[in-house]
Formats: C-alpha cells, sequence, structure tokens
C-alpha cells in the first residue's frame, strides 16, 4: 500500500489490493491499487481499478492512486483548505496527472487508454470533506451521527462499462460528494468488494462482514497486521464463488 507519511494520529488507514480468481487463473496481475496519505487532520485517500480491457492498467491504476495522494497532500501541505481542493484543486490536479500519464504513453508507444483506470477518492477533515468519482467503485462515509453517506458506482450505457480517468469527457463525468459533517470512518473499494461489502442495491455495508472487519481493526496492534489480515479476508477462496475480480479495499477509522 502507497502511503505518505505525516501526522497520523487522527486516522487508523488500513488497505489491501488483492488479485481476482478470474486474473489468478490466466496469470495476470492485480489491476487494483490504492493509497492514502494524512497531512494534519485531514485524511485522503484513494482506490483505482485498472480497466481489465487496457493492457497496462495496473500500471495507470498505480500511478493514479499514488500520485493523486502525493499531489493532494502536497497541496494541504502547502496550505490549501479541504474547501480549496473541493472548488477546484482536485480537477486541476487530476487534469495534471492525466497529462502525465499520457506523457507515460507516449513514451511507451502506447496509448492513454492502455492505462485506462476508474477513481474513487475521499478527502476528509475534520467537521467536513468529499469524495471524487470517477466510474465505478463505492465509497461509504460513516456519519457521526449514525447514518452512512454512500458515492455510489455511474457506469456507461452498456452493461460492464464504465468510466475512466483516461476517457476524453473524464472532467463531466467527474463527480464530487460533499460530507457534511464529522465521520466515524471512511470506506472505500473497487467493484470486485461490492457483491460481499455491500448491501442489496448498495444501500448500506453488508454489516455482517463490515462489523467483523472494523472490529478487528479498531483494536489490532498495528497498521501492518491490520493490512496482513485484511488481505487475507479479501483472498479467501469463499470470496471466489462470488465475485473473479480483483479486491481492493480500504478503511479509514477515526482514532
Amino acid at each position: 500500500m502507497a502511503a505518505v507519511q505525516a501526522t497520523q494520529d487522527s486516522w487508523r488507514t488500513f488497505g489491501a489490493s488483492v488479485t481476482g480468481k478470474a486474473h489468478l487463473d490466466k496469470d495476470i496481475p492485480c489491476q487494483d491499487a490504492h493509497a492514502h496519505a494524512v497531512v494534519g487532520d485531514v485524511l485522503v485517500a484513494i482506490v483505482c481499478d485498472g480497466a481489465g480491457s487496457a493492457r497496462l492498467s495496473e500500471q495507470g491504476a498505480q500511478f493514479v492512486s499514488a500520485q493523486t495522494v502525493q499531489a493532494l497532500a502536497g497541496r494541504l501541505e502547502q496550505g490549501a483548505t479541504v474547501q480549496d481542493l473541493h472548488d477546484g484543486a482536485l480537477a486541476g490536479t487530476l487534469a495534471q496527472i492525466r497529462a502525465a500519464l499520457d506523457d507515460i504513453a507516449r513514451a511507451a508507444n502506447a496509448t492513454l487508454d492502455d492505462y485506462a483506470a476508474t477513481v474513487v477518492g475521499v478527502v476528509m477533515g475534520q467537521d467536513t470533506g468529499f469524495f471524487f468519482h470517477l466510474g465505478d467503485g463505492l465509497g461509504v462515509a460513516q456519519l457521526g451521527d449514525g447514518g452512512e453517506l454512500i458515492s455510489l458506482p455511474a457506469n456507461g450505457e452498456y452493461a460492464n462499462e464504465t468510466y475512466f480517468i483516461s476517457g476524453e469527457r473524464w472532467r463531466e463525468q467527474l463527480r464530487l460528494l460533499p460530507i457534511p459533517q464529522s465521520v466515524r470512518g471512511v470506506v472505500l473499494m473497487s467493484d470486485g468488494c461490492m457483491p460481499f461489502a455491500m448491501s442489496k442495491n448498495n444501500a448500506a455495508l453488508y454489516a455482517p462482514f463490515m462489523d467483523a472487519v472494523q472490529g478487528y481493526l479498531r483494536t489490532v496492534e498495528s497498521i501492518e497486521l491490520g493490512n496482513t489480515a485484511l488481505a487475507s479476508t479479501l483472498a479467501d477462496p469463499r470470496t471466489h464463488q462470488i465475485t473473479g475480480d480483483d479486491k481492493t479495499l480500504l478503511l479509514a477509522l477515526r482514532a
């Protein structure tokens, strides 16, 4: 997991990306990636899912996740506020990262679409924040009042079609969802986790699974142990009966 070390006393953040059975069977690498940073009391976190049809999508997911977190954390360290990021700095940052990825593609005699990846991320301060979202995947803010605020996947016109940062219309497909109050935790996931981590119709987190996972992570001795346990849970062969997709789950818990 890519993480930028900063003042992390206010959050305990865990994440794992594991290869799905469909890719294991074909010896294809995991095309999911995730990253996070904490600057002061502000969490920045992201999950990217590389397109299965794009030949370099795992590189795209890794680049976009790591560079987005690094860039947003850098802006916060330079004095930007959560509101500044919401009001334009986030979109500007993604535009710069997309342009850098295009340069990488040209140097590799590839196209930007070869690196296609979805984006679901969050910037969360002490009392307010927002999700940023391109394509599928899902984000859940566990609100301080006990409710949940969910950033749902947005897919294209056809089945198995979604939106990617490589797409020409990415700016109009980028969605921001404000989180207007403090949270107990934030969960980000790729679509491979949704069948067992979300309830029917993605109405809420699936409590029998998520309560057990979060209960353990709240008491685990170290982040490393928590990440290992989370990866083992996601790699459990029982999940193969539910989904063949790669699976990424990132959980940030208020300390």
